[in-house]
């Protein structure tokens, strides 16, 4: 029992547990080549011990040591099949070649029966098993050659090994050996078959491990052609080649383990290097894909600082990729847009995706706006690890956006404009004072209107021409604009010489305050006018209308009472002010 002995001593060892935790997939291929040789070369003294004692006697002493031999190749092939289980639910890197497990684990089994059944009811059982265990095995060696096998075919074959073992059940003894050891020979000659066809000569064993078998399927066959044509020798004591078969059985065991192992290791090193080669290939393909894009692409750590930058989005913000790498994603935002950055960084940490445009700066200063589609990169836990982003360049486009924008601007501001004098027209007070008359109903406020209008201006076209009519106007409106300053107020152009102020929040007199004040700012203007009937300057006449939220007052109402108050000026001599709330009470 040494050889067991010392496999046990194996696996249990510090250096096994280590290993055990800490291999990989070419560590497995190697610890096992290991504990295959430590179980051959121990295992080769008992054996040899073992056939001096057969050459002695085949009595009760071969008797003892043939199951010996039976119980090492049951608790070996155990041990085995633990080992190929281990290695097929170990949680970081799961590895099996099929069938395999089922083979070690029939074929101890089957030892098991032969060790406690020899010459006993059992041993047809134990040999049914035992053959099961050499198909299975068949499968897993066609399978580490490269073969596909059909999961029905072993499945036909398993059926029809145990359909013949029952069928030779109530045959004789020399008969029922002799088709057993036939169909273990055909099961030593198809991974024969399998090996050396078409062998491939990167993996060396393969031949010599299917010469192997041949020879052995070879010494199953020789024995049940004995068995058949001269059963008397077959079955006598002078047939050593039926004693040894235990024996070659388990140096089969030993050595195919031990080549069927390195077999494996070999075609894993050949399947790593293609791996690798093949994540090489796939890793240049997207390297390639991602330089040649059009799109800038970018992917930030949780800091939010750059790890990639492809050399078009380096080209786009005019850095190279190396003076990209390492920066903050913040830095490429203009003051006003931090509020945008930072935003998107809430969104990528709470592990959310978003489209966006945005203007990122330039290593000169410009802002150069993209379409950013951003997602972020989670690890496990849904941990925030850092984000990916696919930038398309918009800048032409949102160049022409803002232009059109800035030109709608103007065109509406243009609308809005008098043509001569640069103030508001016609069009924009009518907007402006229905806006103010909504705010004024839904808030107790005041609005103040005052119209005003120059005097006996027709006469002064008349006498100076109209061009230096227009300079009065300009004068006049320049007068409004420096008069009535405050925001929220509107100074207007109505038409013709006639203009209009609208002051919101302004009770009655406040506006005519206003009103004086704009009253001496155009006796200060001095203009000459030989053609009015009340000075020989330009004067103004005044008309200030005040509105509250109780008034119930329409628009037109507001307006015609406002322009009653002028009318009432004019027909009052001219340059003066004329003032009343709504529902009219003059103020002078």
């Amino acid at each position: 029992m040494r050889g067991i002995t010392a496999l046990l001593h194996l696996l249990s060892s510090k250096d096994y547990q280590f290993r055990r935790k800490n291999t990989s997939y070419r560590g497995f291929a190697h610890f096992t080549l290991n504990l295959q040789g430590t179980v051959l070369l121990t295992n080769l003294q008992l054996l040899f011990e073992a056939y001096k004692k057969t050459k002695t006697c085949f009595g009760e002493r071969f008797q003892m040591d043939l199951r010996t031999v039976l119980l090492m190749l049951t608790v070996g092939s155990f041990l085995f099949g633990l080992l190929l289980v281990r290695f097929k639910f170990d949680r970081e890197n799961p590895r099996e070649v099929p069938y395999w497990i089922a083979a070690k684990f029939l074929q101890a089994t089957g030892s098991l029966l032969l060790y406690l059944g020899m010459g006993g009811p059992l041993m047809l059982l134990a040999k049914t098993v035992l053959i099961l265990g050499c198909a299975h095995e068949t499968w897993a060696i066609a399978i580490i050659s490269g073969k596909k096998i059909k999961r029905w075919l072993h499945a036909v074959v398993d059926l029809a090994i145990i359909a013949v073992c029952a069928l030779i059940a109530l045959a004789s003894e020399t008969f029922r050996s002799s088709a057993i050891f036939s169909l273990q020979s055909i099961f030593y000659f198809l991974p024969f078959g399998f090996l050396v066809h078409k062998p491939d000569r990167k993996f060396s064993l393969q031949v010599p491990l299917g010469v192997l078998y041949l020879l052995t399927g070879l010494v199953f066959l020789v024995n049940a052609a004995m068995l058949f044509f001269f059963p008397g020798y077959g079955l006598s004591g002078a047939n050593v080649l039926l004693g040894m078969i235990p024996i070659i059985s388990f140096c089969v065991f030993l050595a195919s383990g031990f080549i069927l192992l390195m077999l494996s290791k070999e075609r894993s090193d050949l399947q790593m290097q293609q791996i690798q080669k093949s994540l090489k290939e796939t890793e240049d393909r997207f390297r390639l894909i991602v330089e040649t894009a059009i799109e800038g692409i970018m992917v930030f750590d949780e800091h939010y600082r750059i790890t990639f930058a492809n050399k078009n989005m380096a080209s786009m913000l005019e850095y190279t990729v190396e003076e990209m790498l390492g920066r903050s994603y913040s830095s490429f935002f203009a003051e006003e847009d931090q509020d945008i950055y930072r935003e998107q960084e809430a969104l990528r940490k709470s592990g959310r995706d978003s489209v966006y445009e945005c203007g990122l700066l330039t290593k000169s200063g410009k802002k150069h706006w993209f379409l950013i589609s951003a997602r972020p990169l989670l690890g496990q836990s849904n941990r925030f690890e850092g984000s990916f982003a696919m930038l398309t360049d918009i800048n032409e486009r949102k160049v022409m956006e803002m232009a059109l924008a800035e030109a709608n601007r103007q065109l509406i501001e243009l609308s809005n404009r008098d043509g001569l004098t640069g103030i508001s027209n016609r069009r924009r007070f009518d907007t402006f004072l229905e806006s103010e008359f909504s705010r004024l109903k839904a808030e107790n406020a005041h609005l103040s209107i005052i119209f005003l209008d120059v005097d006996h201006f027709k006469a002064y076209n008349d006498l100076y021409g109209h061009l230096m009519g227009d300079e009065c106007l300009k004068q006049i409106a320049n007068v409004l604009a420096n008069c009535v300053t405050r925001p929220d107020d509107l100074v207007a152009r109505y038409g013709g010489e006639e203009f209009a102020c609208v002051l919101p929040d302004t009770d009655l007199a406040n506006a005519v305050l206003k009103a004086e004040e704009i009253q001496e700012k155009v006796k200060e203007l001095a203009i000459e006018h030989k053609g009015s009937k009340v000075s020989d300057l330009i004067t103004v006449s005044f008309g200030v209308a005040t509105f509250n939220s109780a008034s119930g007052v329409t628009i037109e109402e507001m307006m015609k009472f406002a322009d009653k108050q002028l009318y009432k000026a004019k027909s009052l001599g001219r340059n003066r002010i004329e003032a009343a709330k709504w529902p009219g009470h003059s103020v002078v």
